[in-house]
């Protein structure tokens, strides 16, 4: 079937950055673009008028689909599953939200309770949760609560016992939990929740599926149309292969309307062994499900103070935050395999530490190979400093920036790092102008996946409140165009898909977002409020707004 678009102003964002009244679809792929008399024309030579569709877009705007360069789609989805803590504003409202979830789904003693997205930097006393805090909600129920950032959790005493942890438990090499004066723990844990997630009740395929969809519809709603999504260390049993499964079902019955690239957190040799000896390839898929990268993580987050940084936190002396490969030779090893594989590395480093340390993985990788040249990248990269971006750069590193993080981070940030390492943070402008690669994302479930909270952000450097009125380190601003750019192209430069998405050209993928307001002529300050009036995927519509 064609699908011809009309009386639009759509943004082509070739290399000309082409402006046109009208888009024809045939099929799963842009036919032409060009004025409205251009595209009837088409349709009269070719078909009869009641074998395709014409929508009166009445000046509406269009862009390439929005591709998310960087969320984690299965923990969004299982979140809506859980006790979702992300509104408490005290630890006493996340303890009641918890025990409502007990009560409302009757999880009976001895069952896991499930929570995530609390936020103590909203809290008055700005402690973790600890199992004090949990035991005061059940002893029967083993619980984990998961911070927003997903690298802190808290556990009850009932959660430890059935994980076996205990003061004579050996601190693991890629995670830490905190001890009292007595060396007992206290139920606070970093970078560990693969532990936890060992001895929680795994989804079935059909589980995963409807968290999936749930996670695509959503996305639909806000012009996303493709995402690059890590999965693998999301749901408890860490099971990559009933997670491909759901993928590939959902794919081959035609259910699937997000295109997805799975970052597959392999996070050492001994684990891409694994996905290896059971017959995955990387690389290997079709336009909507398909194994990309390797994501590995170097860091925790700068929020709970996890981020490995080379000083110390400049609100917390004498901690440098935490280095998940305490052993470097783990990390390079791991980047050596995949890099010879021809695939690449994606790294999730916020720290200048971690960033550092990553660098140093890929530069050893392609000094040793220098005639493989995979797709690199670092995942944030928001503490930096001159000379990690010159070999950011001389490695061709791609970077995943996450704008819409400032809309919490502006608050804290310089309290953690001060105002001397914040001039080469979050420096979006000065990556741009130096010419490394940057795609936009969002580290969803941790922000909105939002496109245009996104957009807002990374043009006027604010919270989605409008502080500070003159933007924060607004000259790191970047302009409407680039990101536009960073959300499209870019995006599907990270994940080797350029050649068919990105741009609205003949012979790309028809994946389409339909603007009820141009983008590109409204206030900077409007940007977060512009709503999407229609989403097209492979040429169908997966969302079109009733009201429009």
């Amino acid at each position: 079937m064609k699908r011809a678009l009309v009386n639009g102003n759509i943004h082509c964002l070739d290399e000309n950055q082409r402006v046109v009244q009208a888009i024809l679809m045939d099929g799963n792929r842009i036919a032409a673009v060009g004025t409205n008399e251009e595209i009837a024309a088409m349709l009269e030579a070719e078909e009869t008028a009641e074998a395709s569709e014409i929508i009166d877009l009445c000046g509406k705007t269009v862009l390439p689909g929005f591709n998310d360069s960087h969320m984690h789609l299965l923990s969004y989805g299982y979140g809506k599953t859980i006790a979702d803590l992300e509104g408490a504003s005290s630890r006493e409202e996340a303890k009641n939200i918890i025990r409502a979830h007990i009560d409302q789904n009757r999880i009976p003693p001895g069952v896991w309770v499930e929570a995530a997205g609390w936020n103590n930097d909203n809290w008055d006393d700005n402690r973790h949760l600890t199992k004090e805090d949990l035991d005061a909600v059940s002893t029967e129920h083993p619980i984990y609560a998961l911070r927003i950032c997903g690298h802190i959790a808290g556990l009850n005493t009932k959660a430890m016992e059935v994980m076996g942890l205990d003061r004579n438990t050996p601190q693991p090499h890629d995670g830490h939990y905190e001890t009292d004066a007595e060396g007992n723990p206290t139920g606070s844990i970093a970078e560990m929740m693969n532990l936890v997630y060992n001895h929680v009740e795994e989804p079935s395929v059909e589980a995963i599926q409807s968290m999936i969809l749930r996670t695509c519809q959503d996305a639909n709603r806000v012009g996303v149309t493709s995402i690059q999504t890590d999965d693998f260390d999301t749901l408890p049993g860490r099971n990559f292969a009933n997670i491909i499964t759901a993928y590939r079902k959902l794919a081959a019955e035609g259910r699937l309307p997000v295109r997805v690239s799975q970052q597959c957190a392999l996070a050492d040799t001994a684990r891409l062994d694994e996905f290896l000896a059971a017959g995955y390839r990387l690389g290997e898929g079709d336009d909507f499900f398909r194994m990309d990268t390797v994501k590995l993580y170097i860091d925790g987050s700068l929020g709970s103070r996890t981020a490995w940084l080379r000083e110390d936190y400049s609100d917390d002396a004498g901690n440098q935050g935490f280095a998940v490969y305490s052993d470097e030779k783990r990390l390079f090893e791991i980047v050596e395999q995949v890099h010879k594989m021809g695939t690449g590395a994606v790294m999730h480093c916020i720290g200048d530490a971690a960033c550092e340390q990553a660098i140093a993985a890929v530069e050893a990788a392609q000094a040793k190979y220098p005639a493989i040249k995979p797709r690199h990248g670092l995942i944030h990269a928001q503490i930096l400093n001159e000379d990690l971006c010159r070999r950011i750069k001389a490695a061709g590193l791609f970077v995943y920036i996450q704008p819409i993080f400032i809309e919490y981070d502006l608050h804290m940030a310089e309290d953690r790092v001060g105002a001397a390492r914040m001039k080469t943070s979050y420096h979006w402008r000065t990556m741009q102008d130096q010419g490394i690669q940057m795609a936009m994302g969002t580290d969803c479930p941790v922000e909105s996946f939002n496109p245009m909270w996104n957009l807002y952000a990374a043009v006027t450097r604010k919270d989605l409140d409008g502080n500070p009125a003159e933007g924060w380190y607004p000259d790191e601003a970047l302009t409407l165009q680039e990101a536009v750019d960073g959300y499209t192209y870019m995006a599907a430069r990270m994940s080797g898909e350029e050649d068919r998405k990105g741009r609205l050209l003949p012979g790309m993928l028809a994946d389409l977002v339909v603007l009820k307001e141009d983008i590109f002529s409204v206030p900077p300050d409007h940007l977060k409020d512009v709503a999407v009036a229609m989403t097209i995927v492979d040429g169908r519509i997966v969302y079109a707004d009733t009201e429009s």
